[in-house]
């Protein structure tokens, strides 16, 4: 009988299957040297970190390196080294290709980054250049915030256009996203939505986080990201991470950053996921972190699902709660008996889900619920 327990033990702890995701993931290392006030930008499936500098109580090293990440490996490659070392620079992605520009020792030079090529191309330079300044990309044109002046770049013509001017000068250390054809401009505590088609600038709902600059910032399932930064002035630092929703005008406080608070990281986003590495606290950083909402809606929906009664004899209730914040789609339950066997392959909605078991034999049986492939639960069950 000791035997048969200790089988069924090992069978148990054999099947199970262990996810262990959360809203924040550490990724691999950033593979050069810890920096701050350094690019990060995505261009396609890959996303890209380099240039930078650091001091701390030494001479100011600025650096030309250029990194790229490959989610699908979690492993970091390293690149052709921008034209000159530099920092605080300006960035956005076109189509197949990166473009970086001004920044300290650049003044306002432009090049475009060619990950196929895996080469820097000199393109027009902006009409003005600056450190610390924002870009951003929508429907294949390039825009560039210099302060109250804005300009729009045409890879076609390679050429730059002068804008309306923001209703405001943007501060130093700003952060940008774009969500549905619009982008979005955090100075300080104020929120500005840009429409190109009527090239016209919206004030929206205010910014209610601490940090005042020097946020890491992305957008992902149509929503904006400001994550860190610093608060008042460059010192005092933050962990706090907010979500802007463009459909309510409004935003919410998401789970904190879970690495060292930081100001001047890098940041990008792949699909449905944010990326945040860099930074300094007063000390550079390395470390790498991906950010995935879904889970956050995910996490919430699996603290509340509920699976009665247990051990059970006929059915087994799957309860699974509304969020009203966000649809999760897809829900799956998988049942397993003990030799690892799919014996159940049911489809869940929120709402009671009556699952009958009467068809099986008795035993012990482990189960998944699952979204879109990713674990929200798993369990024992005793039919008997």
């Amino acid at each position: 009988m000791k035997l048969k327990h200790l089988l069924l033990l090992t069978s148990i702890v054999f099947l199970q299957i262990s996810f262990a995701y959360d809203v924040w993931n550490p990724k691999s290392n950033f593979g050069g040297v810890g920096r701050h006030r350094g690019t990060g930008i995505a261009i396609g499936t890959k996303g890209y970190i380099g240039l930078g500098h650091y001091n701390g109580a030494g001479p100011n090293i600025m650096l030309a390196d250029w990194w790229e990440y490959d989610p699908s490996t979690n492993s970091w490659s390293q690149k052709a080294n921008y034209p000159f070392p530099s920092y605080a620079a300006t960035q956005f992605s076109i189509g197949s290709k990166a473009y970086v520009g001004t920044g300290v020792s650049a003044g306002n030079q432009f090049f475009a980054y060619d990950p196929i090529a895996n080469s820097w191309t000199a393109i027009a330079p902006v009409p003005a250049g600056n450190t610390d300044c924002i870009g951003f990309a929508i429907n294949g044109k390039g825009y560039y915030l210099n302060w109250g002046s804005f300009y729009e770049y045409d890879p076609i013509t390679n050429a730059w256009t002068t804008k309306s001017a923001p209703p405001f000068s943007t501060s130093s250390w700003s952060s940008t996203f774009v969500i549905n054809g619009k982008g979005y401009v955090k100075t300080g505590s104020s929120l500005y939505e840009y429409k190109p088609a009527t090239d016209q600038w919206i004030y929206r709902a205010p910014f209610p986080g601490v940090a005042t600059g020097g946020s890491a910032c992305f957008a992902i399932r149509g929503k904006g990201y400001i994550v860190s930064g610093y608060i008042g002035w460059l010192s005092e630092l933050t962990d706090e991470v907010w979500e802007f929703d463009p459909t309510t005008n409004s935003w919410a406080l998401m789970e904190e950053f879970p690495a060292n608070k930081r100001r001047f990281s890098a940041s990008f986003a792949i699909g449905n996921k944010g990326y945040v590495g860099i930074g300094t606290n007063g000390t550079n950083f390395t470390d790498f972190w991906e950010f995935d909402e879904y889970l956050a809606i995910a996490n919430e929906i699996a603290d509340g699902i509920s699976v009665f009664p247990n051990p059970s004899s006929n059915q087994v209730n799957f309860n699974i709660p509304e969020n009203q914040n966000a649809q999760i789609n897809n829900l799956t339950l998988k049942l397993y008996d003990i030799s690892g066997r799919l014996v159940r392959n049911e489809t869940l909605v929120t709402g009671n889900n009556v699952i009958s078991t009467h068809e099986l034999e008795l035993g012990v049986y482990l189960y998944q619920i699952l979204s879109e492939d990713e674990e929200l639960r798993q369990g024992k069950l005793i039919f008997q």
